[in-house]
């Protein structure tokens, strides 16, 4: 066997066991995830994985042959969709808005326009589309980054926590090295043994990753959906030390009302509460159902923000002014707050109650 067909050995191996792993975990997401946007999103992101392994082999785009026309729709909707399952993972709260599939459908046109009708033409509109075509990638690569960045304080799940940084790394790696060779890279060295190995290994170990932390699912809870209910004790704590740190953690919250204070972090409730943070955010998540301490937060301090906008005498106190007592720095948060958890605005929720009194 010569130096070639051995590098064509272990292309095909990484390739086939990296397309067969997208593929269990599709089925995995589809039959496991309780969280219906979770496992679809999931499905969608690993099968789009398989498919773009099979659009960029041409052996296997000829083995293929007309069924290729479905394919490519996954191939080519790819980053789409692990753009759409990484916000998932790292927004608890995240719906679908008609921002989010504009974008998508934006993202695919341009795509559509960029590789099948103008590339290699020398039109007018060739560099322009492909320059606006290539920001979007790097775009949605860099938006991914910050998603799973920014939220890493406020993350009550440990697992998700650590899950964040590993998945920074590889995304951003894989993503990177994808995007930069189907750039700048000439088609005819995309194509061959060295690109294609390349792109093969990186994809079996975004493959390995996203199954090492999706089938086993008693170690990723935080991946299948939050729970129903934050908020309302899910488990009484039979340890009676956890049973009394929770206690004191209520305690604070409700009691001494530490919602209230301005920026209050889980390193402050923590340092209140006399107890190292990743037992409060474990305590807190197990036991109260919360992923992370906004949501918290956002709780009590919401609960609170209704109470005050039904209160007559608190009628023309304005909404501002409500928003700073309860601890938000400005009112954006607040409003965005308030509508997720109420379906109003803070102004429509007052001029309802007091229509209602």
């Amino acid at each position: 066997m010569t130096d070639a067909q051995s590098l064509e050995v272990i292309v095909s191996f990484f390739r086939y066991s990296a397309i067969s792993i997208f593929l269990l975990l599709g089925v995995v997401f589809l039959r496991d995830f309780s969280n219906r946007q979770v496992a679809w999103l999931g499905a969608w992101a690993s099968i789009s994985g398989a498919t773009y392994l099979i659009c960029t082999s041409p052996m296997l785009n000829a083995f293929f042959g007309p069924a290729m026309i479905v394919i490519h729709l996954f191939c080519h909707s790819g980053q789409i969709a692990i753009w759409l399952f990484s916000l998932t993972q790292f927004k608890d709260r995240l719906k679908l808005w008609p921002v989010y599939i504009g974008i998508g459908i934006v993202f695919y046109l341009l795509g559509r326009l960029d590789f099948d009708v103008l590339r290699g033409t020398g039109s007018v509109f060739e560099t322009p589309v492909n320059l606006a075509y290539s920001a979007m990638r790097y775009g949605l690569i860099a938006h991914m980054v910050y998603v799973a960045w920014e939220g890493r304080d406020e993350d009550l799940l440990e697992d998700r926590r650590k899950f964040r940084l590993i998945y920074i790394v590889a995304i951003t790696l894989t993503s990177l090295a994808i995007t930069s060779v189907e750039t700048f890279v000439d088609e005819t060295l995309r194509e061959g043994t060295g690109t294609l190995l390349l792109q093969s290994v990186g994809m079996w170990v975004l493959a390995v990753m996203m199954a090492w932390f999706g089938i086993n699912l008693r170690k990723v809870a935080f991946i299948t959906g939050r729970s129903d209910r934050p908020g309302v004790k899910t488990t009484e704590p039979e340890d009676p030390n956890e049973r009394h740190d929770l206690a004191t953690i209520e305690k604070l919250v409700e009691t001494d009302k530490l919602y209230l204070q301005p920026g209050l972090t889980i390193a402050g409730l923590a340092d209140s509460a006399g107890l190292p943070e990743h037992r409060l955010r474990r305590l807190i998540n197990k036991h109260l159902g919360y992923r992370n301490f906004a949501d918290f937060l956002n709780h009590y301090r919401i609960t609170a923000a209704q109470a005050r906008l039904s209160a007559i005498s608190d009628r023309n106190v304005p909404v501002l002014t409500i928003a700073m007592d309860l601890g938000y720095g400005s009112l954006g948060p607040f409003n965005r707050a308030f509508k997720e958890r109420t379906g109003f605005t803070p102004t429509e929720y007052r001029r309802q109650k007091l229509a209602d009194s």
